[in-house]
């Protein structure tokens, strides 16, 4: 079977079924999974809106390009300028999108060797999902 193409729709794809993992994951019980499931669905989601930066027949600026291959949220995040500024502007106003960031911005690919509780590994999901002020659902309503 061919790799899919990694682009903005493949990674829009790829966060939703990430979070649908992370969710089917937590009603099994498999909290370390969920956790990691939930915060790489946000990762996702964010290099969507990284790769939507990116004009088709551009030549990317390559430190721009090197910078997206980190696994750090806030990073990633920080990486357009706008949307970065946004959730700034937007945090100010929602105190539970505030709330939920703290949450989310933790999470990063090296915690995989980690392992997690239902107290985590549920916030995480929580803070990603919820309906209104979830980081992944503010994203959403962006890409």
């Amino acid at each position: 079977m061919p790799i899919a193409r990694l682009n903005r729709d493949t990674l829009r794809t790829l966060a939703a079924s990430r979070l649908e993992e992370a969710r089917v994951l937590l009603d099994h019980k498999l909290w370390t999974g969920a956790y990691y499931m939930a915060g790489l669905g946000v990762e996702c989601a964010l290099k969507s809106c990284l790769a939507s930066s990116v004009k088709e027949h551009d030549f990317p600026d390559k430190e721009f390009v090197n910078a997206m291959y980190v696994h750090n949220l806030e990073k990633l995040f920080r990486l357009n300028g706008a949307l970065w500024i946004g959730l700034q502007a937007e945090m100010k106003i929602d105190t539970k999108l505030s709330i939920n960031w703290s949450t989310v911005k933790d999470w990063d690919d090296g915690k995989r060797y980690d392992r997690f509780d239902e107290l985590e590994a549920r916030a995480l999901y929580e803070a990603s999902t919820d309906a209104g002020s979830g980081v992944m659902e503010w994203i959403r309503g962006r890409w």
